[in-house]
């Protein structure tokens, strides 16, 4: 979005200060999300009276029916749009706002980090029960393979060195009889992508394919998140997911199996109607038994319109937050475990910034953080180090060791 703005001929400000138009790119996936996405534009419409406010993404297109006209927003954008506001800014106030010129190709994405976001896929058709992405985001559509990879092509050319495969379900990216192993392939051998990342992947999709890519490649970084959201099969029944707690199990064994050391996160959505004790603790039991080093852990929380909103057997928010706090708990213990064990290993981090003592701060591969010193230690640096040391989940490295 603020590519497309720059393309159009605005200067994008820092969220804030005066400005003609501010974009809040929403979010409707949790309650709080929904929230969190209204109060950053009523309160844009209260620090910037004179400007157009703009609510684009998701809860633009979920919530809409719900919206009364101008109550959030100027102007609500869903998905679909949102690469289009200058234009529609134009349509919507033509003296005030001029018509952008038509870009060809789309114009590079725009990022204050080190690694790129390259989209691949967006939409879902899958209809977990408590999920709206099918309703904020459509049917699951791909890009075709080659518009992908030219835009790697041209991510790399603007000189970043990692690119971030992603999507709203990636794994069911398709270009014909081409899959995602073919996508990771071709924007692996694009020049000047030093690493690529692959986003969520969903059980039950191409799991299988990318472990052994991951195995394999060059580039691919070993991490991989996939999503298990309960380890009770009951809970998975209800929640409408396509996979058993014994399939999540044999594909995250596998994975570990196969590449060694490698980062594996995971979703988890706790308080589910019909979680009982035994139930998360079945949930409990299959974190500990995997090798994570990485958890994403919510609350559950019911969307309107979705299956799961009207499901008996809600778990009280108390409860609720009291299992995100045990599952929190045993990730921060494996997390920095999982850092500890690179201690006398070699770790290749890719520095995003330099804190306030001049040490490179970035990430390795496998999702862990780092902090490396030494010659050569620069933004957007791609370093190859000893790890000496780790604290808490970062380790530490040191040029020359």
């Amino acid at each position: 979005m603020a590519a497309s703005f720059t393309a159009a001929g605005y200067a994008v400000a820092p969220f804030g200060e005066p400005c003609d138009v501010c974009v809040v790119h929403s979010c409707a996936v949790t309650h709080q999300a929904e929230l969190d996405s209204l109060r950053l534009a009523r309160r844009a419409r209260r620090d910037q009276p004179g400007a157009v406010v703009v609510l684009a993404g998701c809860l633009a297109q979920y919530a809409q029916r719900r919206l009364a006209p101008g109550e959030a927003a100027d102007l609500l954008v869903p998905q679909k749009d949102k690469l289009r506001i200058p234009v529609l800014l134009h349509e919507l106030a033509p003296g005030q706002f001029p018509l952008p010129p038509p870009t060809e190709p789309a114009p590079t994405p725009a990022f204050e980090t080190t690694r790129a976001l390259v989209k691949a896929q967006d939409g879902c058709d899958f209809r977990c029960a408590y999920c709206v992405v099918p309703d904020a985001r459509g049917p699951a559509a791909s890009r075709p393979l080659e518009q992908v990879v030219a835009e790697a092509r041209r991510l790399a050319d603007a000189g970043f060195r990692e690119v971030v495969v992603t999507g709203a379900n990636v794994g069911c990216y398709r270009d014909g009889t081409r899959g995602l192993v073919d996508l990771l392939r071709a924007v692996e051998a694009a020049d000047g992508i030093a690493r690529v990342r692959i986003g969520s992947i969903e059980l039950s999709t191409v799991e299988r394919e990318i472990i052994d890519w991951m195995a394999l490649s060059p580039k691919l970084c070993h991490f991989l998140h996939l999503p298990l959201q309960s380890g009770d099969d009951r809970i998975l029944r209800a929640m409408g997911r396509r996979y058993t707690r014994d399939e999540y199990r044999r594909a995250a064994e596998y994975a570990a199996e196969r590449v060694p050391r490698l980062g594996l996160g995971a979703d988890v959505i706790v308080g589910f109607p019909g979680e009982d004790e035994a139930a998360f603790g079945r949930t409990v039991e299959l974190v500990e038994a995997l090798p994570f080093s990485n958890l994403h852990v919510f609350p559950f929380s019911p969307r309107p319109d979705t299956p799961a909103a009207a499901l008996p057997g809600a778990v009280p928010a108390a409860v609720r937050k009291e299992r995100v706090r045990r599952l929190l708990g045993l990730e921060k213990a494996k997390r920095e475990a999982f850092a500890h064990g690179f201690v006398g290993r070699d770790v290749q981090v890719l520095v995003e910034r330099l804190d306030a003592r001049g040490a490179g701060r970035g990430w390795t591969g496998e999702y862990v953080e780092a902090c490396v010193t030494g010659p050569g230690v620069a933004v957007n640096a791609l370093l190859t180090m000893r790890a000496t040391a780790a604290t808490g989940s970062t380790v530490h490295a040191a040029a020359g060791v």
